[in-house]
């Protein structure tokens, strides 16, 4: 049996490291360089109370961990950390053990990921490895908590400083930042949270610092620091994981075995998230069944919790509701919760008395379902853990959750207004931070993302087909090249230069600069295509014999974000080309031919190009595809178009027939 272990029991645990740290790192300097900040012995007794305190406090929450799969009972952290892999965009790999250093190459680092990657646990491991180390004291700051005031004011807060100039305070300290958690500020909050961040690096000297977030517009404004992304689990390491929440074995065994006589592709894909095995595990202790659907897990989850709430007891404890709502009626107020949050800017942490009024508005205006707020909150903290204690606040276990829920309200009780909602989120600046949502309802319920979504990106893209490469008139370039081009290039917008080895070497690859704004390149491709707010995708490719290397650039749209949908819901969309038999060795071919080395070349529509050359236009196709992406194939997109035309409700109208 895992050993649970409660925050107040790990801060107490702490308090000595804490006090050591404060001896040998900040005691040292209060007689020096910070002296300044401390008019008497007063000022300097609060400095090493709140320090040690915050130390303290910080290092128990780094030390545990709370999971969906054991709500409200938290765990070491040590005890169910599984290592994880980051890789940088220059393919750099760091492995985040007890020993990693996540610094070890640039002092500011950005890991960003999907959801349930596990980025807020990777922040505690790196954490803990930097306490350890005992050269630098960590800062844990979950930004969703910060309040809007300067951000050096409320960290020189913490260590029980109050001074006109916090930030050149904190400049004296031996401090690492540790940001967790960018994309959970609320939309309100988000855009001064960031210029706080920006304008708060830009007033310390090169100090290190780690934030995490979701992959998001917003991070250009972090466009010097290496970003990283966490590589997905290994099935080895998905196992290794599931042991660790049943060490003795009496599930995890079972689990495992079913998975390995699984021949389901889907199942393997989600056991890559650190999220979804947690999930899959809690899942199957209640009902062994393995879900096939990211949905599905949600919902299993969910009976779990709903019918078994502490999953470290016996499998049929059942314990009575305080709402005395059933299972069905409980899910209709979260998914109205789940909704609120969506659309009050992705919120997902409460102070108790705020999230019972939020509630109590939801209850009023729901009729046949009867309760308190007071007893539902109470439920959802207790009997059905969906959302986790910390200290004053209530927050959603995991935004994904909240997504669930938000995504089944929209599937299940929006009705006819499905479709607006869901060209709402689409056509929004912040569509990107929809991703999870978009990828929920397409398995819940495709029909209305298919009749609205779907049916403007065919319109779309019926568009592009029409007006874009109709002036490529060479007859020597193939029709079907020329179908390809436009399918790779809706959506998506693409830059690329070749560089000699020798050049290569004298960029400085690993310079921070070289992959943001601070490169000519990467900016001239997003001011183009005006795209300061979208996402930029880069990819570097070596050429034959290492004789030099592809940069590629691309600039993604909402599109891509949909397309990568219809990839699996609807393949009769996606042009067929066989890559595997396509023997052309473009990397070969590109290297010996007139295309210029060390030139940035834009993909576009215009004859006179070289790349639209006919000897090259196929090649620049192969160099495209390179980046994993689809084309869109027109034929198959008109004949779906005509369907939805025909009939949006796909096929619910004509089961329905005259009884409609």
């Amino acid at each position: 049996m895992l050993e649970t272990i409660t925050l107040e029991s790990a801060i107490k645990l702490s308090a000595p490291l804490a006090k050591k740290l404060f001896n040998d790192k900040l005691k040292p300097i209060v007689s020096g360089k910070i002296s300044q900040y401390f008019k008497n012995k007063s000022d300097n007794s609060i400095f090493e109370k709140e320090s040690v305190k915050y130390i303290s406090w910080a290092t128990g929450q780094c030390s545990t961990i709370n999971t969906i799969a054991f709500p409200n009972t938290p765990k070491k952290l040590e005890a169910l950390y599984i290592p994880l892999k980051v890789i940088d965009e220059k393919g750099s790999e760091i492995i985040i053990n007890a020993e990693a250093d996540i610094f070890e190459n640039d002092n500011k680092v950005l890991v960003n990921d999907t959801a349930g990657m596990g980025k807020s646990t990777l922040s505690k491991r790196v954490f803990l490895n930097t306490l350890q180390n005992q050269n630098y004291i960590p800062v844990f700051i979950e930004l969703r908590q910060l309040e809007k005031q300067p951000i050096a004011q409320q960290i020189a807060a913490k260590f029980g400083v109050n001074t006109d100039n916090p930030s050149k305070f904190l400049n004296q300290l031996p401090l690492v930042y540790l940001f967790d958690g960018l994309d959970e500020v609320s939309a309100e909050d988000k855009n001064y949270i960031i210029k706080e961040i920006r304008k708060f690096i830009d007033q310390l000297d090169d100090p290190k610092m780690l934030i995490t977030s979701r992959l998001e517009s917003y991070l250009s404004e972090f466009y010097d620091f290496t970003r990283y992304t966490i590589e997905p689990l290994v099935e080895e390491e998905a196992f290794s994981l599931i042991s660790k929440y049943d060490p003795k074995g009496a599930i995890s065994k079972k689990l495992i075995a079913g998975i390995q006589r699984s021949s389901d592709r889907g199942l393997k894909e989600f056991l890559s998230t650190p999220l979804y095995v947690s999930l899959l595990f809690c899942a199957y202790r209640h009902k062994t069944v393995i879900p096939q659907k990211k949905h599905l897990f949600y919902s299993q989850v969910y009976e779990a919790l709903f019918e078994s709430h502490d999953l470290s007891k016996e499998v049929n404890f059942v314990r009575p509701k305080h709402s005395n709502l059933d299972s069905s009626e409980f899910h209709v107020l979260l998914r109205r919760l789940g909704f609120w949050c969506l659309k009050n800017g992705g919120k997902i942490e409460f102070q108790k008395d705020e999230l019972e009024i939020v509630i109590q508005e939801i209850i009023s205006s729901t009729n046949g379902i009867n309760t308190s707020a007071v007893n539902f909150v109470k439920d959802l903290t207790t009997t059905v853990p969906l959302f986790l204690k910390e200290g004053s606040s209530l927050r959603w276990s995991h935004k994904s959750l909240m997504e669930y829920f938000s995504s089944m309200f929209i599937c299940n009780d929006a009705k006819d207004k499905q479709q607006s909602l869901l060209l709402h989120f689409y056509q929004s600046k912040e569509w990107s931070t929809y991703k999870n949502i978009f990828s929920l309802c397409a398995d819940i319920d495709f029909s209305p993302l298919r009749a609205s979504v779907v049916k403007q990106l065919l319109e779309d893209f019926i568009n592009y087909y029409e007006t874009n490469y109709q002036n490529i008139t060479n007859k020597r370039i193939k029709f079907t090249d020329i179908e390809e081009r436009i399918g790779l290039t809706f959506g998506k917008n693409y830059g690329f230069k070749i560089f000699e080895l020798n050049t290569s070497n004298s960029l400085k690859f690993t310079d921070e600069s070289f992959w943001g704004d601070g490169n000519p390149d990467v900016h001239a491709v997003k001011n183009i295509y005006k795209a300061s707010d979208n996402e930029v995708s880069q990819m570097i490719t070596n050429l034959p014999g290492r004789n030099g290397l592809i940069h590629g650039i691309t600039v993604l749209n909402r599109e891509s974000m949909i397309i990568n949908i219809l990839k699996y819901k609807c393949p009769q969309l996606v042009l067929n080309k066989d890559k595997d038999k396509d023997k052309t060795n473009f990397r070969e071919v590109l290297l010996n031919s007139a295309i210029k080395q060390n030139k940035l070349y834009i993909v576009s529509d215009i004859p006179t190009e070289l790349i639209n050359n006919s000897k090259y236009f196929h090649i620049i196709n192969r160099l495209l595809s390179g980046f994993d992406e689809v084309a869109l194939d027109y034929n198959g997109v008109k004949i779906e178009l005509n369907k939805i035309n025909e009939d949006s409700s796909n096929g619910i109208d004509q089961l329905i027939g005259e009884l409609g």
